[in-house]
């Protein structure tokens, strides 16, 4: 069993630096590293290294209860899971902020401090993507204003996503912002999707936020496998589903999924994924 701790260990093991944590890095996701021969080159040598990148997409709400009763609403995410790997992982909050916080410190909340969005740009503790950009890899994340407004000047790409009623609006730019970053060269990027957690606070239809939350998923993987970089892909929720029938469980388990992707993809190639897409620009 995982833990949303081990995700920030397990990416700073990948860039090779640093990281004060007291989680073990995921030994199941190096090895996908390894076995497809990415290596990374000394931090004195050149910094924004065109040959490798991590994507981190955190969806909210995105348990694992969500992940199997809507499964066939998945198709984009389970070709991912058939190429990679699928790993349950204890949470360590019900609340989004401190669950992300965690997920990009290796730190519990009581460790990191940040458990309100007040609390948000007041710890001293830096994130995975500051100190990877410390070490002059160049970073980028996607979420929305409060919370990206603090790494403003502290990494390299910040892009401050307004929140909004119209929600997969939201999440369809936050998909731009990520091929945007792409092009811009990050070799880490962070972005945050919260579709499915939109209506599920709501009681909506959730058929149509697992749809649309893979599509988005597809958009984006269709984007990195258009560039040369080989890519290690982690994906996981944040917390347990908020329904409004169910009360928040301090011990679910949320999905974490890892993939390599490195092939090419013909830019002709156009499926229902991209037309979704356009549906909600």
């Amino acid at each position: 069993m995982c833990s949303l701790l081990q995700i920030a260990p397990t990416i700073a093991k990948m860039f090779a630096i640093p990281l004060s944590s007291d989680a073990e890095p995921l030994n199941e996701v190096l090895q996908l590293q390894n076995q497809n021969q990415i290596q990374i080159q000394n931090q004195n040598q050149n910094k924004n290294n065109s040959d490798f990148r991590v994507v981190l997409i955190v969806i909210d709400s995105f348990d694992c209860n969500i992940f199997r009763s809507f499964a066939s609403d998945f198709p984009e995410i389970n070709a991912l899971v058939d190429r990679g790997i699928l790993l349950p992982c204890d949470t360590v909050s019900t609340h989004t902020t401190p669950a992300i916080a965690s997920i990009l410190t290796g730190l519990p909340p009581e460790s990191h401090g940040i458990t309100t969005e007040n609390d948000v740009g007041k710890s001293n503790i830096d994130s995975i993507l500051e100190i990877i950009d410390a070490y002059g890899f160049k970073t980028a994340a996607i979420l929305e204003e409060k919370g990206a407004e603090p790494l403003k000047n502290r990494i390299s790409l910040v892009f401050p996503v307004r929140d909004r009623e119209d929600i997969m609006s939201y999440d369809s730019e936050v998909a731009r912002d990520v091929i945007s970053a792409l092009s811009d060269g990050a070799v880490m990027i962070f972005a945050h999707l919260r579709t499915i957690d939109r209506f599920a606070h709501r009681a909506y239809d959730m058929h149509v936020a697992a749809r649309f939350t893979d599509a988005i998923v597809g958009h984006i993987v269709r984007a990195i496998r258009t560039t040369d970089a080989e890519t290690i892909l982690i994906m996981c929720g944040d917390h347990e589903a908020h329904t409004q029938n169910e009360t928040p469980d301090e011990e679910a388990r949320v999905p974490l999924i890892a993939v390599p992707l490195n092939t090419q993809l013909s830019s002709a190639a156009i499926s229902i994924s991209d037309k979704l897409m356009e549906n909600h620009d």
